[in-house]
């Protein structure tokens, strides 16, 4: 069998002796796959005049956020992890064969935009280099470059993507390192004013913790779609995401921190620019952030979009599908969207049902199934065990619906009321709904 074929990406189950992951290389991916720009974002408007904290109650923020991302991407990728299965089969079990497209469809949508987003935000940034460099830059030839450069990567599968992103992890951490003891030296008595200031510690600090989750939270939904590639290990898997997602996602935070407090620009590309210290330094961030881009898309907004599409029209293949999903980013007008509060504000709502989504899972498999799952029955259509009411996991539905309206209603809590609500009304509606069931299936 060729290597090629060895790991082609599809919905079928990845055996033990195909996983490509092992703990360094799934930590690298994780380094250089959560620089999501909205987190450098999200650091900068913890601060003065936007937010309520002081540097040091946003550093703690940060590591809480953080630590909570690799929490959640460990206990939702362990079905992936022991049975090698996608989100799209792995969702099977808590939401039904039919319904279980409604979960891929929740997550596979806005990754959609975001992808088309950040391939405008890196695109922009390279038009600032070689306008700088060469007296041309053209955002939209950029956009259009990167779009086909990050299709053909994402189209030449999981073992590309893995050199990848592995090869980039070690630069943007270095290049982000050296930022941040660049604005240290530069910025000094800026972040020593703001690290000695009152601060709070109340609603302030539990709303940008939860924001800060909520940045990388949707990718843990569908984390199995990585973790069917690690190492058939759990311990592997728990190293894997704390040393991975949490070192990384506290880099580029940081950084947002830090950049916030010396220019206070909300704009991640001109914050990033005007606190370097010559021409060089900037170019050399610019290019930091356009590879960012091109790593967080790869497996976070590409993957996504990519397998729901393959779930919902079997006979596509991989590359048909990152090529359709490529087409797709272009015609969510990303150069439209970036500045539109009504998106943002849409997606936010859009993207609160994701909470109980999370939450149903969590539920079914640790404490429903108790960690056990029949696969040959999962990739059944008509299969009997997990069918519910006509391939309609009720029980799920109605959680997500509940926990997604009080996440909409707590917007600013978002996911810390969705998820555990949704949780709680799967545990009291499925023994209700589905005891009969479950009694069938056993006999």
């Amino acid at each position: 069998m060729s290597k090629q074929a060895e790991h082609k990406v599809d919905l079928t189950r990845v055996p033990d002796d195909r996983r490509l992951f092992g703990t360094v290389s799934y930590m690298l991916m994780w380094w250089s796959s959560v620089i999501v720009i909205q987190g450098f974002m999200l650091g900068q408007s913890m601060l003065p005049p936007v937010g309520g904290l002081n540097i040091f109650q946003a550093l703690t923020a940060m590591v809480v956020a953080s630590l909570t991302l690799a929490i959640f991407f460990s206990l939702n990728g362990s079905a992936g992890l022991k049975y090698g299965i996608p989100f799209a089969i792995h969702s099977r079990s808590s939401f039904g064969v039919k319904g279980s497209k409604i979960a891929t469809l929740l997550r596979g949508v806005p990754a959609l935009f975001w992808f088309g987003i950040a391939t405008w935000i890196g695109a922009d940034a390279i038009a600032m280099v070689t306008q700088t460099m060469f007296g041309f830059g053209n955002t939209m030839v950029y956009f259009f470059i990167f779009q086909i450069l990050q299709v053909i990567l994402a189209a030449s599968g999981i073992q590309s993507i893995k050199w990848f992103e592995s090869s980039m992890a070690i630069i943007i951490v270095l290049i982000m390192g050296y930022m941040m003891i660049s604005i240290s030296q530069n910025f000094g008595d800026q972040l020593t004013a703001n690290w000695t200031s009152a601060g709070s510690w109340g609603m302030p600090f539990i709303t940008s913790v939860v924001a800060l989750v909520g940045a990388v939270f949707t990718s843990s939904v569908n984390n199995s779609d990585l973790t069917r590639y690690l190492k058939n290990s759990q311990k592997v898997n728990w190293i894997g995401h704390l040393a991975g997602i949490p070192i990384s996602n506290a880099f580029l935070v940081g950084l947002g921190i830090m950049s916030g407090a010396a220019v206070g620009e909300w704009d991640p590309v001109k914050a990033l620019v005007k606190i370097a210290p010559n021409t060089a330094t900037a170019m050399l961030i610019l290019i930091f952030i356009a590879l960012a881009q091109i790593t967080t898309n790869l497996t976070m907004n590409v993957l996504p979009p990519a397998l729901t599409l393959m779930d919902f029209v079997p006979k596509i293949g991989w590359k048909t599908s990152c090529v359709i999903v490529g087409v797709l980013g272009v015609v969510t007008c990303p150069w439209l969207l970036f500045n539109s509060q009504g998106f943002f504000g849409l997606i936010n709502a859009y993207s609160a049902f994701l909470g109980p989504v999370l939450g149903v899972m969590l539920a079914d498999y640790f404490f429903i199934r108790k960690q056990t799952l029949d696969i040959d029955e999962l990739y059944k259509e008509n299969n009997t065990k997990y069918r519910f009411t006509n391939g309609w996991n009720l029980a799920a539905l109605i959680a997500v619906g509940i926990g997604g309206i009080f996440g909409i209603i707590f917007n600013s809590l978002s996911w810390l009321v969705a998820m555990p609500i949704g949780l709680v009304v799967y545990m009291i509606l499925y023994p209700i709904i589905y005891k009969n069931h479950d009694a069938k299936v056993k006999a």
